[in-house]
């Protein structure tokens, strides 16, 4: 580690001379003159800076003002080491920002036990401000992870609200908006394709549509990195440290199809019932009407029954109705069900009022950007 560099500013050589002999075992530069030490603190760029203040030309107060306008000389510290022993000078010394004021008439290993402990509190301060550093981004590292997740959880939520994959694509491109992704989706069942800009390259698409060659997470170069999951594969341009965070989209995005997929085949198979009994109760009516014909007939042509009167063939229209009534009913009852299904999934699938900007083309609420 290099010693640490101090910037003597003094008109008397004496004293410079004394000053560098107390310091000898640091990285020290000398200046005759105030403007001489302001141009060598630009180059030199020392840890501290030792100042006297009676010196021809400008003085000790005026370099230091000066030094405190430079932006690289704002946290130096400065120590006036001067004859000068009013308590007006003194207060004016911090006033312009001075760290500390020795009297000339110190001996020299007191200055130097003052100005190594100055150091080491410069030092502390710095690494605790680099822990701070730290800190901080750690902090906003993990905002930002829950950010994402929270993003993510939105989309999983507003998932179920789904009634179809047009819905569902909706939402991913809202969702990958606000995680702030410059993405390309290709939908591997309806062979569609869709994107955060307005602009799909070529290149782009037929990448995309080559995913059998591709692996699970496929990296490109300049960062872009290929999600290849069942039912579709995902190009961002813009991953970074978001890469498991993609990915958990994609796990989302697929139980969101899938979940869609088994609600369609539910009110498929239930369509397909209902059309099956319907049918089983035209053949029934039919053959009831047919029934009643034809024993009708049977039973003039067998002699019992020449004529019927009113009352006797309601009887006898009853008697062949209720033969069949049970089954009758029976299938009756299922008519309407597959309405009163797709019905009742229609109700499920209004989103609550906190979920709804992700429906919307172009989501304006404020309320809900993450970070």
């Amino acid at each position: 580690m290099s010693a640490p560099r101090i910037l003597i500013i003094d008109d008397e050589k004496f004293y410079r001379s004394l000053l560098k002999e107390t310091f000898a075992n640091y990285s020290i530069e000398l200046a005759h003159s105030g403007e001489e030490g302001i141009e060598k603190a630009h180059t030199f760029q020392p840890d501290l800076i030792l100042l006297d203040i009676v010196m021809t030309g400008i003085s000790g107060f005026d370099v230091c003002m000066q030094l405190r306008n430079l932006e690289a000389m704002q946290h130096t510290p400065i120590v006036f080491i001067s004859n000068l022993t009013s308590v007006d000078g003194r207060i004016k010394a911090f006033e312009i920002g001075a760290n500390d004021f020795i009297c000339k008439t110190v001996h020299p290993d007191e200055i130097k036990i003052k100005i190594e402990a100055l150091l080491n509190a410069e030092k502390e301060h710095f690494a605790a401000l680099e822990v701070i550093d730290e800190t901080s981004s750690l902090l906003i590292d993990l905002q930002r992870q829950n950010a994402y997740m929270k993003a993510i959880s939105l989309f999983m939520q507003a998932s179920y609200y789904c009634a179809d994959i047009k819905a569902l694509t909706q939402i991913l491109l809202n969702t990958l908006q606000t995680l702030d992704l410059k993405a390309v989706v290709y939908f591997k069942l309806s062979h569609t394709t869709i994107s955060t800009s307005d602009h799909v390259a070529k290149l782009e698409q037929e990448l995309l549509k080559h995913h059998k060659d591709l692996e699970h997470i496929h990296k490109l170069a300049q960062g872009s990195v290929i999600f290849n999951w069942r039912a579709m594969v995902l190009l961002a341009k813009n991953v970074g440290e978001r890469t498991d965070i993609i990915a958990h989209l994609m796990d989302a995005v697929e139980m969101a199809v899938t979940h869609i997929d088994r609600q369609s085949s539910l009110v498929a198979q239930i369509l397909s019932i209902e059309k099956h009994n319907k049918a089983i109760l035209e053949s029934l009516q039919s053959s009831v009407t047919t029934s009643k014909a034809h024993l009708k007939s049977q039973l003039f042509e067998s002699g019992l029954v020449s004529k019927f009167d009113l009352q006797d063939e309601d009887d006898l229209d009853k008697l062949i109705a209720d033969s069949g009534e049970d089954l009758y009913q029976l299938i009756h009852n299922f008519n309407g069900n597959a309405e009163k299904v797709t019905a009742l999934l229609g109700t499920l699938k209004k989103p609550p009022h906190e979920l709804r900007f992700l429906f919307k083309e172009n989501p304006q609420d404020s309320n809900n950007v993450l970070f």
